[in-house]
């Protein structure tokens, strides 16, 4: 696989994870009211379904995100790539 594309498709994961962390966020704090629930060993004071619902959102929202943000790497990386092969 080329080089290039490795290193696009890293790019693209870190901001779809810097982006998904910020939607979250503020998502969860409009729906509920306060802060996203964070698990410390040996605090109670989150509910499981409180956890188990995050959890799922959370990974909802992270994948849709991945694959909107690779689809645009996609896009812009392949008239790159061809650009290159009519200049060869």
């Amino acid at each position: 696989m080329d080089i290039g594309w490795k290193i696009a498709t890293a790019g693209a994961g870190a901001v779809a994870g810097i982006a998904a962390n910020k939607i979250l966020a503020k998502g969860w704090v409009a729906v509920t009211g306060h802060e996203p629930p964070e698990i410390v060993d040996g605090d109670d004071s989150v509910s499981l379904v409180e956890i188990v619902i995050f959890s799922a959102v959370s990974g909802a929202v992270v994948g849709l995100l991945r694959q909107v943000v690779m689809r645009r790497a996609a896009k812009w990386y392949k008239p790159a790539t061809l650009a290159k092969d009519v200049d060869a």
